[in-house]
């Protein structure tokens, strides 16, 4: 498509997203395939399928009635998990007990980790591949 005699950047941006996309997919393992397909065919809504996917059940009492709560901002708080039924409250990333209105702990472990990514600045473990999580978590019993 053209705008004003120049090529749109928009389709070629489109197309490399959706190749990305479809390389990412092809690379995720059959069996996380098959659960995202079944949760999407399974859900009702793009928001209960989002919860599925990123929250999950209650670990507590194992109900469906879960969700990202809101943080300070207004927006949801991608990292935890609350649960309307029980009002347990969990970690998303490492599943540890959180009080209302609390951080997780783990995330000052991930603050001074030596294995950071350096394009983005991320630690590369997971929390549940990571041996000082792990070990801060066993120590708080969770």
């Amino acid at each position: 498509m053209k705008k004003n005699g120049k090529k749109s950047g928009k389709k070629t941006k489109e197309t490399k997203e959706t190749q990305e996309l479809e390389k990412f997919w092809e690379a995720m393992p059959e069996e996380a395939r098959d659960e995202l397909m079944r949760l999407a065919q399974d859900t009702d809504s793009e928001d209960e399928f989002v919860r599925a996917v990123f929250v999950g059940d209650c670990p507590r009492c194992v109900s469906d009635k879960t969700a990202m709560p809101e943080g300070p901002d207004g927006e949801e708080d991608l990292t935890i998990g609350v649960c309307k039924a029980c009002g347990y409250v969990w970690c998303l990333e490492c599943d540890h007990e959180l009080a209302p209105g609390t951080t997780c702990g783990h995330w000052d472990i991930c603050e001074s980790c030596e294995e950071l990514d350096e394009e983005s600045g991320i630690c590369v473990t997971s929390p549940d591949q990571c041996e000082v999580i792990q070990t801060w978590l066993s120590r708080k019993g969770s």
